[in-house]
C-alpha cells in the first residue's frame, strides 16, 4: 500500500520550486511524493483539483491569484487537503486571512531548511506551524482595507490591473468575456471610490494582493 505523503509544489519562482522538490524527497523518499507543480495561482487550482494532494505547499505572492484566493476555493472542494504557505512575503492583511480561512500554517523562505522540514512535517501530521514573524496574527480578527468589501473575483480583477494587465487580457486569462470583465471592473471601482488603474495598484498594495518585494 502506497502511504507516502503526496504533495503539490507550487512557486513562481522555478530555481525555489526544484529546489523544495529535490530537498523534500531526499529528506525521506520514502514519505513524500511530489505529484505536481506549478508557477501560477490558477495553475495551483487546476494541479490540485486534479491530482488531490495531502500537502499544498504554496507561494502567497503569485501571478492572477494570490494564494489566499487559492485557498478560499480550494477550501470547498478539498477540505481535508492541508495547506502550508511558503513565502518571502508576510503582508499582514493576506495572512490574516489565510488564518480566518483555516490555513494550516505559515513558514518564511528565509528560514534555514530543517525549519521549513520542521513545519511540513508538522502540518502534514494534522498540526499546524506559524512563522514568529506572524505568530502574533493568530486569533486576530481579519482587518480588511475600506471601503466595501470586494467580491472574491472583483479582487482578481484588481490584482491583474494592479499586475498591468489590460481589460481584454484579463478576459482571455480568467477565460470571460471583454463586457464580463468591464462589469467587474466598473463595480470594484465603484466600491473603492477610485477611478484609475493606478488607484487600484494602490489598493492592491495596501491589501497585500501584490508586492513590491
Amino acid at each position: 500500500m502506497n502511504t507516502k505523503l503526496r504533495l503539490v509544489l507550487v512557486d513562481d519562482h522555478n530555481v525555489t520550486r526544484d529546489l523544495v522538490q529535490f530537498q523534500l524527497v531526499r529528506s525521506d523518499p520514502l514519505r513524500y511524493e511530489v505529484v505536481g507543480a506549478g508557477s501560477t495561482g490558477q495553475e495551483a487550482v487546476d494541479i490540485c483539483l486534479r491530482t488531490q494532494p495531502d500537502l499544498l505547499l504554496l507561494d502567497m505572492m503569485l501571478p492572477g491569484l494570490n494564494g489566499v484566493e487559492v485557498l478560499r476555493r480550494l477550501q470547498p472542494k478539498l477540505p481535508r487537503m492541508r495547506t502550508l504557505f511558503f513565502s518571502a512575503s508576510s503582508r499582514t492583511p493576506l495572512i490574516e486571512e489565510a488564518m480566518q480561512l483555516g490555513v494550516s500554517g505559515f513558514v518564511g523562505k528565509a528560514r534555514p531548511w530543517q525549519t521549513v522540514l520542521e513545519a511540513v512535517n508538522l502540518v502534514a501530521a494534522g498540526g499546524k506551524y506559524f512563522d514568529p514573524s506572524v505568530a502574533h496574527l493568530a486569533g486576530r480578527p481579519a482587518q480588511h482595507p475600506e471601503p466595501e468589501k470586494l467580491t472574491a473575483r472583483e479582487r482578481e480583477v484588481a490584482q491583474l490591473i494592479a499586475e498591468g494587465h489590460s481589460t481584454k487580457e484579463i478576459a482571455s486569462l480568467l477565460n470571460l468575456s471583454v463586457k464580463t470583465i468591464d462589469k467587474h471592473r466598473t463595480r470594484m471601482m465603484e466600491k473603492l471610490h477610485v477611478h484609475d488603474a493606478v488607484a487600484v495598484t494602490r489598493y492592491a498594495l495596501n491589501a497585500g494582493l501584490i508586492s513590491l518585494d
